[in-house]
């Protein structure tokens, strides 16, 4: 009966035990998910703002003012330095050529000359072009003669000299292009077009 009764108590606390541990194991992973949940959450909100970073910063030094003409063989480019220029100063103004791919235009300086790509500028009082032309290089036709051609992309550049008695304020320069495109075994009707940009000139710099 002795024996029963001890048999009977050790076998209770054995019980008694394995209840105490099966119920402490659930509370301390609840207390550790619970611990682990603001972690988480907390960190999310800082992977979705960094996109919105990336894109508060533009660059401005890019910024130019510039017109254009869109063809589907050749579109052509102005463009001058949106920053305002001193009387006095000088400033680049780009024509930049886009051809497509298999398409070509004449040089600069082709004959006859009706041929040739012509870049004529109508500048405003005061306003004066230094130098010629810096020309993009060349290359050769596909056509039987090989004569030089530009194609991809051409890029032609100008010096431009502001006066000193220039008012302040804005100024229209115009560029009038004139070209022809050709493929290997068709040239289409020539292109003549106006292309007009606004040069703003600052206020003279006042000497103390």
């Amino acid at each position: 009966m002795s024996h029963n009764r001890s048999f009977r108590y050790l076998l209770w606390l054995g019980c008694s035990v394995g209840l105490f541990v099966g119920c402490a194991e659930p509370s301390f992973e609840k207390q550790v998910a619970e611990k682990q949940a603001p972690e988480t959450n907390a960190a999310a909100p800082v992977h979705q703002r960094a996109p919105e970073d990336t894109s508060e910063h533009p660059d401005s030094e890019q910024a130019k003012h510039t017109d254009r003409s869109e063809g589907e063989q050749v579109s052509v480019v102005l463009e001058v330095p949106e920053q305002p220029v001193q009387p006095g100063m000088q400033f680049p103004l780009t024509v930049k050529f886009k051809i497509a791919p298999l398409w070509e235009i004449r040089t600069i300086d082709a004959q006859p000359e009706k041929l040739a790509t012509h870049l004529e500028l109508k500048l405003p009082d005061g306003f004066q072009a230094q130098g010629d032309w810096q020309v993009p290089p060349s290359g050769r036709s596909m056509s039987f003669d090989s004569h030089p051609v530009y194609s991809g992309e051409a890029v032609f550049q100008r010096t431009i000299e502001v006066g000193k008695k220039v008012s302040a304020g804005p100024h229209s320069v115009t560029c009038q292009i004139h070209y022809q495109a050709c493929d290997e075994q068709r040239c289409l009707s020539p292109v003549q077009k106006d292309l007009k940009v606004t040069v703003q000139v600052a206020e003279p710099q006042k000497v103390d």
